[in-house]
């Protein structure tokens, strides 16, 4: 009877709370109640500000266009609670990496806010020192040849003894390896400077490779075209190139003095791998940033 009596309780307890929701009311900064969820006028704001292109008019039929789509959106997040997915393990881990984007977005923007517009003088010095990527820039048309990065390096290091792209093809067919090929360019504009001084470095004809995103792509140059800045453009883009690299640096500092005091363990197997003594000569594959 007690444990009747309880569960009663609870049961009532929970009632009145739903009923207590469902009570609230849309004022002061509270624009629309959903089910005993309340939509702010902060929310509505950000919804509207966070639009690629506001629309213009009349701001309240705007505001009241944006809040139903807020309550569409919120009624389907219910209904999907309501069927247990908040639950669901994909749901959990997806949610804690968009949070923690979010986190380092929101992070990278307040960061960014700090850091100076660099001087005139250094401003020209960087253009000075970079003319690949103002009076010098050039696109460089490539053939290429592309293929998922092999489980066995040495693989890669085979292709070093490669002296065109025939000799790629011949050592990818041999290996049994599937490959693309395809056409492009490079812009010396927007490739690292000490990566482009390397490609450049190489005998006509000769191919690079460069590594990107789980692919390995191997390049000759066959063609380029001066695509210069002009002078009056360049003061701009190089403040823009300078602040952003100076807020890479600030980035990577904080990063690198939280890893120096977190306690990091790993699954046998997963750790990264040891840190490589510098090589005594340049590789011939390049690798952006390098």
């Amino acid at each position: 009877m007690k444990t009747a009596i309880t569960a009663r309780l609870a049961y009532i307890c929970a009632a009145a709370i739903v009923l207590h929701g469902c009570d609230k009311e849309p004022t002061g900064q509270v624009v629309a109640v959903v089910n005993g969820e309340e939509i702010t006028q902060q929310e509505l704001n950000a919804e509207i500000a966070e639009l690629p292109n506001p629309p213009a008019g009349d701001k309240k039929a705007v505001q009241r266009q944006m809040l139903q789509q807020i309550i569409n959106r919120r009624l389907m997040a219910q209904v999907a609670k309501e069927d247990g997915l908040d639950r669901d393990p994909l749901y959990i881990i997806r949610e804690r990496r968009l949070k923690e984007e979010l986190l380092v977005s929101m992070y990278g923007k307040r960061t960014a806010d700090t850091v100076r517009v660099p001087e005139a003088a250094a401003v020209k010095k960087f253009i000075a020192d970079n003319p690949g990527r103002f009076a010098q820039r050039t696109a460089y048309m490539v053939d290429q040849i592309s293929f998922d990065m092999p489980a066995d390096q040495k693989i890669l290091k085979d292709l070093e003894a490669a002296r065109s792209l025939a000799d790629v093809e011949a050592t990818l067919k041999q290996k049994a390896i599937t490959y693309q090929k395809g056409k492009n360019s490079i812009d010396s504009g927007v490739v690292p400077a000490a990566v482009m001084k390397q490609i450049l470095a190489l005998p006509d004809g000769e191919p690079f490779i460069i590594p990107a995103q789980g692919k390995v792509i191997v390049s000759v140059i066959v063609g380029r075209q001066p695509v210069p800045v002009s002078d009056q453009d360049a003061g701009p883009m190089a403040a823009q190139v300078m602040r952003a690299e100076n807020l890479g640096a600030v980035l990577k500092k904080r990063i690198d003095e939280a890893r120096a005091k977190a306690n990091i363990t790993y699954q046998a197997g997963l750790e990264p791998p040891a840190a490589k003594a510098p090589a005594k000569a340049p590789a011939k594959a390049a690798t952006p940033g390098s």
